[in-house]
């Protein structure tokens, strides 16, 4: 199963970083579709290497929030929205991880979360618990 994910620019709280791991661990997965940004990205795709899964990079063209995090494919670099829909577009699930415990009318991680759900993919929000 090929599994994308996106998610906040500020990591995940411990709550979710612990749901995660369940998640991706319980899942057939084979392959984590990342966007390599800090944050959510980073952290998932580290999480996803150590459980044996394959890493496919979807850069941004801006270089200011990358990761550089090691991928096993790198796809071409675009903006953040094309980016987005594109891990959606490759991806058989979606995997949200909000800053905010609701859905929001704007930013990225929604913008992504829309479009998985309007190109009917299923989605799975790991709704935030306290921050660090």
């Amino acid at each position: 199963m090929k599994i994308g994910v996106t998610g906040t620019r500020s990591g995940m709280t411990d709550q979710q970083f612990a749901q995660v791991q369940t998640l991706l661990q319980e899942l057939p997965g084979t392959e984590l579709h990342h966007g390599d940004c800090v944050g959510v990205d980073a952290e998932v795709a580290t999480l996803a290497r150590e459980l044996g899964y394959k890493i496919v990079c979807h850069p941004p063209e801006k270089q200011d929030l990358r990761a550089f995090v090691p991928a096993d494919q790198m796809r071409e670099p675009f903006s953040y929205f094309r980016r987005n829909r594109n891990i959606v577009d490759e991806c058989e699930l979606l995997i949200v991880v909000p800053y905010q415990t609701s859905h929001q009318p704007t930013g990225g991680t929604w913008y992504t979360h829309n479009y998985a759900i309007k190109k009917n993919k299923p989605v799975e929000i790991i709704w935030p618990g306290e921050h660090r």
